[in-house]
């Protein structure tokens, strides 16, 4: 009789593990699929609007255009203007620090409002000129030499990024999300706000989690971080939740 109970526990404990196991590798499954849906359906690649031409590498150039990104972005204004304007600024080839550092204020405020970005463009102006001062006294010419700076921490770069003038914590974000692309250390990183629309949309918010899925790929992670950003700015929250539990 002992036998047999020691038997039936241990067949007990057996399926409970198995059960276990089952629940994880569903849910693992689940998160995987959600995962790959926000990649492959909004996943944007940093300043793919732009004129700038991808592969994306961490040129001078490329890390001054997020710079550029973030600073318009971080406003309170419409992302398709911030856009708009950014797009403008690269094509004037604003991105170059000999560009951006040898134009006037006249010509910075010109090129802003011909991206459409009035409401901003004379404070925009000044905080350009600044930004040329910043990175031509304190790094040499070369945004690259911030993270060697700070030690490739995230922290310390988000302090130092923000000494930007006009660039808070929202626009650090904005720059972490695009630049973990080619600054890996970066990784994973994914917007404050944009990390609620996770949550809702049963992602979670544990970024590690979400980077294994992505192969521990800092390039995915970008074009995720900024596809969450379309959906929630889409306001298409709701929507892709609806999708994913139907699928």
């Amino acid at each position: 009789m002992a036998t047999t109970r020691s038997e039936s526990n241990l067949e007990r404990r057996q399926q409970i593990e198995t059960e276990t196991q089952t629940e994880t590798e569903r849910g693992h499954s689940d998160v995987s699929s959600r995962v790959n849906k926000i990649l492959n359906e909004y996943g944007r690649t940093p300043l793919s609007s732009t004129s700038i031409q991808e592969p994306l590498q961490s040129t001078p150039e490329t890390i001054l255009a997020f710079v550029l990104d973030a600073l318009l972005k971080s406003r309170p204004i419409s992302h398709d203007l911030a856009q708009r304007a950014a797009n403008q600024l690269i094509e004037e080839g604003y991105h170059d620090i000999n560009v951006l550092a040898g134009s006037t204020w006249q010509e910075r405020t010109k090129a802003l409002q011909a991206g459409g970005y009035n409401r901003y463009r004379e404070q925009g102006a000044t905080n350009l000129g600044d930004l040329a001062t910043l990175v031509n006294d304190k790094y040499s010419g070369d945004l690259n030499n911030l993270v060697s700076r700070a030690n490739r921490n995230r922290d310390k770069v988000k302090h130092l990024i923000k000494e930007v003038k006009g660039l808070g914590d929202l626009g650090a974000d904005i720059f972490l999300n695009n630049v973990q692309s080619v600054w890996p250390s970066m990784a994973p990183f994914v917007d404050a706000r944009s990390i609620k629309a996770a949550e809702e949309l049963g992602l979670g918010t544990d970024l590690e989690v979400i980077y294994r899925e992505l192969g521990h790929d800092s390039f995915k992670m970008s074009r995720f971080a900024n596809g969450l950003s379309a959906v929630r700015l889409e306001k298409k929250v709701h929507k892709v939740e609806v999708e994913m539990k139907s699928e």
